[in-house]
């Protein structure tokens, strides 16, 4: 795995449990009845109601979300941790806002004070090259 994917994972966790919420928010639209039964997607076998459905159905999204979370939070501590291993300030701050904090290449640019917004992918790709040095030990 590179330093990339690695910190990426946090990122696609991330989007995972943003997908389950939006699934749970549909869901409990359905069942406040702030959707038309219609519109929901919904199906339920002939013998439950779609209330009884949907109920069922969140109850699935809480587990998964649950289950996600727990991942995710893992996922963030490895990633906190690995960045935590590097020895320069910049490349910490640079992958903590850029991976940890989902800032813009312009955000990080701004509040790292960088004269030159290319100067941050130049930081970020030196970093994920120390991260990758540290991976390498890791596995040896």
């Amino acid at each position: 795995m590179t330093a990339k994917e690695y910190f990426v994972r946090v990122q696609e966790a991330e989007r995972e449990l943003y997908m389950i919420r939006q699934q749970r928010r549909h869901v409990w639209e359905v069942v406040t009845g702030k959707q038309g039964m219609s519109e929901t997607g919904i199906r339920s076998p002939s013998d439950r109601s779609r209330v009884e459905t949907a109920g069922i159905t969140m109850a699935d999204l809480d587990a998964k979300f649950d289950a996600c979370q727990r991942l995710y939070e893992q996922i963030v501590i490895d990633a906190q941790e690995l960045i935590k291993r590097l020895p320069q300030i910049r490349f910490r701050e640079v992958l903590t806002l850029r991976y940890l904090c989902g800032h813009s290449w312009r955000t990080i640019s701004d509040e790292m004070e960088f004269s030159d917004p290319k100067s941050v992918y130049r930081v970020h790709g030196l970093a994920l090259l120390a991260v990758q040095k540290i991976i390498g030990q890791d596995t040896t």
